[in-house]
């Protein structure tokens, strides 16, 4: 890394959520990046929806906090059910914080805010530029090899942020292996209209159907849902009367665990999905997992602070994903003692306010 008298030269690969966070809090700390997407324009997609409460602790800084509340929806209470048997249902308001709700927006509109904002700070998104290839250099410099309408570009930078996805090209340049842990079967997302739908929209709801199926439902504003399951069809995971006006997508994928050994080479780095991936099982995706990559990252370059970086977020990331495989786990029980067991735990545990507090904390991502 350079000195801290000179002006630092950043690239960030990747201009989803964890980029442009990276790109915010660079930029607000007076090192605005070159940030670089190959795609052409911000997809209009809903993707991840859930912002939890230490993302928006986090973003306050960039000033895009109150912009993000002002435009999505704020989710106070968390429905589980069950086809049959009263269903439980978490009161957010019970945390004391200001913040003390999940922040439902659709992933273009964040980008979208974000990127209004890095613009204010000096920046600008380069869509359509793809990275080549990456060359660390014996003084610490990286060379980029870049992309744009057939035309290359050289450029050397003091630091690298990979915050390319799943299929990083800054982590095949790094020689870094992504292995991974395919969970059985298929999972899916799928986005509706229902205008009768029969829930609170200020709530997300679980329900927990047969043989290990289970599904989670938010609201995306107006009468539009949005759904993700542990089968095929996360449309059949959905019980009890409503219509459906409208369906968008219902599709199936595979979900994967995948976590690097390493965060870092050099002056290049990795954050978000092209360090690691879970299952969707909650509210705490990974956009919140990279959210927070992103604030440490962008913190550490700009005083000079980078070696322990790995260590803290592959720590972070680790706990995050331990976490889901468990919600995954006992949320999709199908022998029947395991699911009564599960049941019993889970109502007793909402009876007592300090366990149920916790839950709340542990669901909303605070602290």
């Amino acid at each position: 890394m350079s000195s801290s008298k000179e002006p630092k030269k950043v690239l960030i690969v990747g201009a989803g959520p964890t980029g442009l966070t990276s790109a915010l809090e660079l930029a607000r700390r007076g090192i605005v990046p070159k940030l670089i997407d190959a795609k052409e324009c911000i997809a209009p997609t809903s993707r991840a929806t859930g912002l939890s409460v230490k993302s928006l602790e986090l973003l306050e800084a960039s000033g895009v906090t109150p912009r993000l509340v002002a435009t999505g929806i704020k989710v106070n209470h968390a429905r589980i059910m069950q086809e049959k048997g009263k269903g439980i249902t978490l009161d957010f308001n019970e945390l004391a914080h200001k913040y003390n709700f999940l922040l439902c927006l659709p992933q273009n509109h964040t980008e979208i805010i974000m990127q209004k904002r890095f613009e204010e700070l000096g920046g600008n998104v380069e869509y359509d530029t793809r990275l080549v290839s990456l060359t660390q250099k014996k003084d610490g410099t990286v060379e980029a090899v870049m992309e744009k309408n057939g035309k290359r570009l050289t450029e050397t930078f003091n630091a690298v942020i990979g915050a390319d996805g799943v299929n990083s090209t800054v982590r095949e340049q790094m020689g870094i292996k992504f292995k991974e842990k395919i969970y059985p079967g298929k999972w899916s997302a799928a986005e509706f209209d229902s205008k009768d739908w029969p829930h609170k929209q200020d709530e997300i709801q679980y329900f927990i159907g047969k043989g290990g199926k289970f599904a989670v439902v938010m609201p995306l504003g107006g009468n539009r849902y949005r759904a993700v399951a542990n089968t095929d069809d996360a449309m059949s995971c959905i019980f009890g009367k409503h219509s459906v006006d409208k369906l968008h997508f219902n599709a199936a994928f595979d979900v994967s665990v995948r976590h690097v050994k390493t965060y870092r080479k050099g002056n290049i780095f990795l954050a978000g999905d092209a360090a690691h991936t879970y299952a969707p099982a909650g509210v705490q995706g990974g956009m919140n997992l990279g959210i927070r990559d992103a604030c440490s990252l962008a913190r550490r370059i700009a005083e000079n602070d980078t070696k322990t970086y790995t260590r803290e977020r592959k720590a972070d990331g680790a706990a995050t994903i331990r976490d889901s495989n468990l919600a995954v786990r006992v949320a999709g029980y199908s022998n029947v003692f395991m699911k009564a067991a599960r049941n019993m735990t889970v109502g007793a545990a909402m009876r007592i306010k300090t366990l149920r507090q916790k839950v709340i904390k542990k669901s909303l991502g605070s602290g």
